[in-house]
């Protein structure tokens, strides 16, 4: 953490480990918050799986990529934590898409249901009070929102 600022902001490189990694990292700045566990639980969740997208999405499976995270608590009491990468950004509308796309329960006898794509995204809208993605300058960036009151 950032004495100064207050903020988490940390670099990594894209592994299948990394989720884990960064989970481990910010997990003792969100909990010098004092947030509420539940908030905690399900924002790691978020984290994991946006973390996941990076190395399969962004960079395709490609280790060594760099990704940043940074989290805060803003003025209004929200937790913010942001997921920057340099790779292939997420299409457009994907996120509105969500919105207007049912969650694909997996079936253990049905392989077809395993790999449908976009599940984890929608567990994060799910949980976030706010999911915005944004690309500027070759930075593709997903800010989740959480009300941390």
């Amino acid at each position: 953490m950032d004495v100064k600022t207050g903020k988490f902001h940390k670099a990594y490189l894209s592994s299948l480990e990394a989720s884990r990694e960064v989970a481990e990292d910010i997990l003792p700045y969100w909990n010098s918050l004092k947030l509420d566990e539940t908030i905690v639980s399900q924002m790691e969740l978020c984290l994991v799986e946006v973390v996941n997208n990076v190395y399969e999405h962004s960079y395709l499976n490609t280790e060594g990529k760099k990704f940043e995270a940074t989290s805060f608590l803003s003025a209004n009491n929200e937790l913010i934590i942001e997921i920057s990468d340099f790779g292939q950004s997420m299409p457009d509308g994907l996120l509105d898409d969500l919105l207007s796309t049912d969650f694909v329960e997996p079936v253990a006898d049905d392989p077809e249901t395993w790999l449908v794509s976009r599940r984890g995204l929608k567990i994060v809208k799910e949980l976030s009070d706010k999911l915005e993605y944004f690309t500027q300058q070759n930075r593709n960036t997903l800010r989740m929102q959480r009300s941390a009151k």
